[in-house]
């Protein structure tokens, strides 16, 4: 019974050296709060008249219409472009890359006096090795009604389109100029 008792003694002992030993467990990233973006900075002034291409394929997966005469080919898109607060400096100076735990937010409207976004498109800068190779972003699309995750991680639309925006660490500036 002694020698039990002196076994888990030492079990126990080499578990508490080991987590105190251990580093520490990284914070996890700020929850997204896509149902109060009055808590994040919005970085247009009015909303963006997306470009054609930016219109087609900024979609959930499985509704990308490459055919233009598909009904559910849009004609015209609007966003606001929303970033938190760490965000904010590489956002508006173009330099520099983004801190990781970075939110680039766009809320994309039908029409320019939409109230209520129809769709949620979200870049997350992910800890270094998460994709090093294309800056350690994470695309996450959410449905602008329900609020409900329709694709994250690595979407493979979302990175075609990024690609061109390597300078700046794969974010987009055009919605920028009109500040």
């Amino acid at each position: 019974m002694k020698t039990a008792i002196s076994v888990l003694a030492v079990v126990v002992a080499l578990i508490g050296i080991r987590l105190y030993a251990s580093p520490p467990i990284r914070p996890s990233l700020e929850p997204l709060q896509l149902r109060r973006l009055d808590r994040y900075v919005r970085i247009t002034d009015r909303p963006f008249e997306m470009q054609d291409s930016t219109i087609t394929f900024c979609r959930p997966p499985e509704e990308i219409a490459l055919n233009p005469h598909d009904p559910a080919f849009p004609e015209t898109a609007f966003c606001h472009v929303y970033v938190n607060e760490i965000a904010k400096n590489p956002m508006l100076t173009g330099k520099g890359i983004y801190p990781e735990g970075s939110l680039v937010i766009k809320s994309k409207l039908a029409a320019a006096d939409s109230q209520k976004p129809e769709l949620f498109t979200v870049m997350q800068k992910m800890a270094n090795g998460y994709d090093t190779e294309r800056g350690n972003w994470k695309y996450t699309v959410v449905d602008g009604t329900s609020y409900r995750q329709l694709a994250s991680g690595r979407i493979d639309s979302c990175i075609q389109c990024h690609e061109q925006y390597k300078e700046t660490d794969y974010i987009t500036r055009e919605y920028i100029a009109e500040k």
